[in-house]
């Protein structure tokens, strides 16, 4: 009862994050097991023509865990953030 109750998870790549980072919050469904993959859009990666993400986290809280215990893991609430990528550069060697 006295642990904090929240986790985060992150995944970087080697790409330097170009932008602040974006918030979704995403609901999870019986586990998992009748819910299809859904796919998050980045709306502002895509503007910015940079070919994905540098960063990506995966955060609950104490009220998100607190809910997914009521409801015995029914209903999971999660906040995903994500930074995206810089633009690549272009060199001299390309033909564009």
């Amino acid at each position: 009862m006295s642990a904090p109750g929240c986790y985060n998870m992150r995944l970087a790549t080697k790409a330097q994050p170009a932008t602040e980072l974006q918030r979704k919050h995403a609901n999870i469904y019986l586990w998992g097991l009748v819910q299809k993959p859904q796919y998050l859009a980045t709306p502002l990666c895509d503007t910015l023509g940079v070919n994905g993400v540098s960063e990506v986290y995966v955060r609950t809280n104490f009220g998100y865990a607190l809910l997914t215990v009521a409801t015995l893991g029914i209903w999971c609430p999660i906040t995903i953030e994500y930074r995206c990528s810089k633009p690549c550069q272009p060199s001299g060697d390309d033909p564009l």
